[in-house]
Parts: C-alpha cells; structure tokens; sequence
C-alpha cells in the first residue's frame, strides 16, 4: 500500500503526519533537517543569491534578520490573490512560495519513511473558498505532488477527535475553534454514524455553519507584543529597536518565545535585541491588556458561529416537535490550532460557553494528524481500529468514511446578469448560482443566452455574495464557454451545471440546450478577489 501523509500548510508552522497501520495510530514526522528533530516547521522560505535552492523553516526564519527582502513569512494570507514578489528578476506567486514548503515537507517524510511519498491530502481554513483552494492544490502540484483531497482543518481536527474518542462525538455537536498562527475558523460539527454489511461504522460528518477570519492568527498576538516590549525598551532603555530591520526580526522571535512561555507564567522576560542589558519584564496581564481587541475579535466569531448554530433550519435528534436550532448548551468546543494555548483564549471560550473546552493531544498537531486519516481512509475499503469503551472494557470498532467530507460553501456564488431597467435599456445585476453553506458535491443550474448574432462563446463573470446589487458584491472569477455552433441568431440558450467538487473548488459542464450536445467551459482565476 503506497504511503499516504495528510500535511497542515499553516500560516506559521507546518506538519506532516502519516497512518501507521501496523501500530493503528497516526505519527507526525520529525523534521530532522528544517526544524531540528522537531515536529512542525516554520512556514518559512528564503530565497538566496546566486540562484540557490530554496531554503525552508528555522533556516530561512533566521534569514530574515539578514535578508528580508529575499524571505516569505505568512504566505498563506496571500493564497488566491493576486499577491507576487520579485527576486532576482524572477516573480514569485504564493503558490510557487507554498510548494517549496510542501516539497520540504515531504522531503523529510521520504527520508524517514526510506521510500517516495506522492499522495498527499493538504488542509485549509475552512472559509477558504474556490480561490484560495484552487490556489492550494496548485501549490501541490508544483511540488510534483499528488493532491488527493483538500481538506477543511475543522474537519481534519474532528476526525482526529473521533478517531481518539469516537464514542464521545458520534452524535453530538462540536464547534470546532481554530486558532492557527494567521488564521481563525470558529466550524460547528455534527458526526453521525451507521454500521454497513459488514460491520464497519462509517462516519459521516457535517459541516452546519461556519465563521472565518483570515487575518486573525497567533502572529497578530506576537506583533501585539513586540509592540508593547518596543515601547518598554524605549522607555526603560531609551532605545528604537525597531529602527533597525535586524533588531525588528530578533524582536519578533523571541516575543513569539515569551508568549509561548506566558502560557505558563505570570510575567516573563524578554531580550528585544542582541544586548543583554536591554531585557525588560511583561506580565501576562499587560500582554492581556494589549491584545484585548484580538480576542474580542475571536469572541465575536464564536459568538457568530453560536447564533447561526441557533437559527439553523437542522432538528436535532431528540428535539421536540417543531423546533429547530442547534442550541448553546448543546454545544462542545473543541480546541485546534496553536494559538488556542494562549489562557486568554481558553478564558474567552469558557466564559462565552459557561464550562471549559475540550481538548484532544497537542492541539497544534491535530489539523496534520486528521489529514492524514483522511488520506488513509479515501482509499477503497480502509477502515482504522476504534476503540471505544464498555463495561466490560474497550472494544475494538472498525470504521470507515462515507464518500463525502460533509463540508460547505462559506459563501454564495452569483453571476453579472442583464435585466430591463424599465426605461428600454439594460441594468446590470448578481443573478445568485450557488447559495451560501451550499454542500460540496451538490450542483446548480443555470440558463445564459447569447447576445449577439453569431456568437460561439460567452464570457460569464462570477461574484461573491448575496446582494443582487453588485456594488455589494465581491468579483470572484470568470469562465467562458467555448465550441457553440456558429451563424445562430442571438438568443440561444445554453444551460451551466455548476457547483464545488469534493476538495470545494467550483467546477461544471454546460449544454447547448438546442443541440443537446456538451461544450466547453475555460475557466479563468486570474482574476482575484486580494
């Protein structure tokens, strides 16, 4: 059985992690060359002089206080825009910077597996849309890769979950809070279960709502502190480190250090340069203080997520006649992600959801190592081993996946249409396709004419959101359809199938509705929504 590995792309830190069948469990790989024997690596690439190889994690991480300009930090915000950088004449998209991490990745894997690793499923945010996930698997191929699915990291961390504690999830609902280093996802959960012909329990999990925010991540709180320890060093000191570009990248650094450490203390010390003499001291109440507008942010989503949970048109099982909702209390919060070690944001969460989060292993681990189930279980009849307790002790259960991930859209899709203004001329407007939380795997039709005589293409324009009013609409994507018989009268009708494919990037086919015959769709996401 070829090996498979399931690899969570962070925005600050990687991991890569694999199905061992043999032992039931899955291991993530220690990165011996990039990150020091360590399990996760700095999302990190720097680009030397003199047409080098690319240089991945602690390495490339240092190479900033050097060499700024040449190194990528926090790439993953830049997935599905337009975003490029040039060095040394050559131009640099974010998935060509994304890939030198996956190559890195999988690098260390075949050496320490001793054979090729190509089969790989890579996690994203959950409100991550068609750009950005397109963008992703792009950055898989380029590094030669084998994209087997493109999996939302809610989900991953709840099959992580159930895999450890399955019969404390079948059933109930989880908000799954993820908190990585640049990104937040607040994903309510549900999984049920049923047992096949041959025994075999076969999850399937839901997505039923979701809240995002792609500019909210375990970075933001290290910026906070380097900014609150910049402003004791002036005053304490009497010195600007961030004047300097190689005092700001050793600031950074070890204020990421001293956060990971006020996660245990009440007050730490932290050196904001390379002089000893320059340490000053910060309380985990200042940092609090400091950083209360982050977590406010991160309370809003929950509190979102919380209140559409609410209005969900979903009966929960058991609920009486007529009522609808996922309410609070029946509610778990699952932690993911690395930031979600910080006390503020487990103190956040307990306050919001009055008990404390649920929290399975290392929570910075969780999002790689249901990656990598996922990838052992897309393959035809594997199943792995749960063990699940009774009173005449644990029992081995075998389970397997039904055919969907259970995800959805985190928004609605429309396209630029033309209707009568009412005064004999034309206006245009978001004529919606796909609805918003629209299930992977589901598709839509949609009717388009041509507008012209003799037309063989139509250029159609994509838009994100809900309004008809396209000023309040975002503008997503285009695709064309080609191969339409030529010399027909205007006004001939070709009807579009779309809809998001399993790894939730839009895809479909169109139909000349007059010949019945299929023709072509080119698809263009050049055009992006940064």
């Amino acid at each position: 059985m070829a090996m498979r590995c399931g690899i969570d792309l962070g925005t600050t830190y990687s991991a890569i992690s694999w199905y061992d069948p043999h032992n039931n469990r899955v291991e993530t790989v220690d990165l011996a060359m990039i990150a020091d024997g360590m399990n996760i690596v700095r999302s990190v690439v720097y680009y030397p002089e003199g047409g080098a190889s690319p240089v991945v994690g602690e390495t490339a991480w240092n190479a900033a206080k050097q060499h700024p300009e040449r190194v990528f930090i926090a790439i993953k915000r830049s997935m599905g825009t337009d975003y490029t950088r040039t060095i040394d004449g050559t131009t640099y998209t974010p998935q060509q910077v994304s890939s030198e991490i996956l190559k890195a990745l999988v690098t260390e894997a075949q050496a320490f597996f001793g054979e090729e690793v190509k089969d790989v499923v890579i996690s994203v945010p959950a409100y991550f849309g068609d750009l950005e996930r397109a963008a992703t698997e792009e950055a898989g191929q380029l590094a030669g890769l084998n994209v087997l699915g493109i999996l939302s990291e809610p989900s991953a961390a709840g099959l992580a979950f159930a895999a450890a504690r399955m019969a404390d999830i079948i059933g109930h609902y989880f908000m799954v809070f993820d908190l990585g280093g640049g990104t937040l996802d607040v994903t309510l959960i549900h999984v049920t279960s049923a047992s096949d012909e041959n025994g075999v329990q076969k999850l399937k999990p839901e997505t039923l709502c979701k809240q995002g925010d792609r500019e909210l991540g375990g970075l933001d709180w290290d910026h906070a502190l380097a900014e609150l320890v910049a402003e004791k060093a002036l005053q304490q000191h009497g010195m600007d480190v961030t004047a300097d570009p190689t005092n700001k990248a050793i600031l950074l650094e070890n204020c990421e250090k001293a956060k990971r450490r006020l996660g245990q203390l009440n007050i730490v010390s932290c050196i904001p340069d390379l002089v000893p003499a320059h340490e000053v001291d910060v309380t985990l109440a200042e940092f609090e203080d400091r950083t209360r507008d982050l977590v406010e942010r991160a309370r809003l989503r929950l509190e979102r997520a919380l209140e559409e949970a609410e209005n969900l048109d979903h009966v929960p099982e058991g609920a009486p006649p007529g009522e609808k909702g996922v309410k609070r209390d029946m509610i778990e919060v699952l932690l993911a992600g690395g930031g979600t070690k910080m006390p503020m944001i487990r103190k956040m969460i307990e306050e919001v959801m009055g008990r404390p989060s649920l929290q399975h292993g290392n929570p910075e681990l969780l999002v790689s190592m249901g990656a990598a189930y996922w990838a052992h279980l897309l393959q035809p009849d594997s199943t792995i081993s749960v063990y699940q307790p009774t009173p005449e002790g644990d029992v081995a259960t075998r389970v397997g996946l039904q055919e969907s991930s259970g995800e959805i859209s985190c928004y609605a899709v429309g396209v630029k249409a033309l209707e009568s203004d009412g005064q004999g001329g034309w206006q245009e407007y978001n004529s919606e396709v796909v609805p918003n939380a629209a299930p992977f795997n589901q598709i839509y039709d949609k009717e388009f004419q041509t507008s012209e005589d003799g037309m063989t293409e139509i250029p159609i324009e994509l838009y994100k959101g809900e309004s008809r009013d396209l000023a309040q609409c975002e503008s997503l994507l285009r695709f064309t359809i080609t191969g339409l018989p030529p010399g027909r009268p205007k006004g001939q009708r070709v009807k579009v199938t779309l809809g998001y494919d399993t790894n939730g990037i839009l895809s479909g086919n169109a139909v000349d509705v007059a010949t019945g015959k299929t023709v072509d769709i080119v698809w263009d996401r050049s055009k992006t929504s940064s």
